[in-house]
């Protein structure tokens, strides 16, 4: 049984998280690419980084960085068309639009 932070039991759930799929043309496709790249470069650097970084890093200009790289990345990513599984298409084919 799963357990909440609080520390109480959470009812057992069969349900399964949705995966969305997305279509990218190839400039969003590189973009994701790059941003990912950029972000994890930024992310190596400041571990591997022996400074004392404070509460959370927050002043390091990297973390804002790293930030805004990755609000980038939501913005390409959830500019993707979604692409519906195919029993989904095949239902909606077979009963109409749901």
């Amino acid at each position: 049984m799963a357990k909440s932070p609080s520390g109480t039991v959470l009812p057992f759930t069969t349900s399964t998280p949705t995966v969305a799929r997305r279509h990218f043309t190839r400039e969003h496709g590189r973009g994701l690419e790059v941003l990912s790249h950029a972000i994890e470069y930024l992310a190596d650097e400041y571990a591997a980084d022996g400074k004392p970084k404070g509460p959370l890093g927050n002043a390091d200009p990297r973390v804002e960085a790293i930030q805004v790289l990755k609000a980038l990345n939501r913005a390409i990513y959830y500019s993707g068309t979604e692409v519906l599984p195919p029993t989904r298409r095949i239902r909606r084919w077979f009963l109409g639009a749901r």
